[in-house]
């Protein structure tokens, strides 16, 4: 898998990869089993800082990071989820 280092990370997390298209479009989506709060937030943002991820200016589930140019976005889950989902993005399948 290219990219494993993000991938890893994540999987190290809790998340689990629920649909992985990165070849074709340029995104892995993760399914995370926590609710998306903003403390959340706070905890996955430094665990991703140090891995050279930057949190968004203007929205606290998005990140980027500042080498590669891709992003992670957090969405939160529907009505049958209590989790969220987790989406890795190269930057131009934003």
């Amino acid at each position: 898998m290219k990219d494993s280092f993000t991938h890893n990370l994540l999987i190290s997390e809790g998340y689990k990869l629920s649909e992985d298209v990165w070849d074709e479009h340029g995104r892995r989506t993760y399914l995370g089993d926590d609710i998306a709060t903003r403390e959340y937030f706070m905890m996955l943002a430094m665990t991703l800082r140090r891995a050279g991820w930057e949190t968004g200016t203007r929205r606290l589930s998005l990140f980027n990071h500042r080498h590669t140019g891709e992003i992670i976005e957090i969405e939160p889950g529907g009505s049958e989820t209590t989790g969220h989902f987790l989406h890795h993005m190269k930057r131009s399948a934003k």
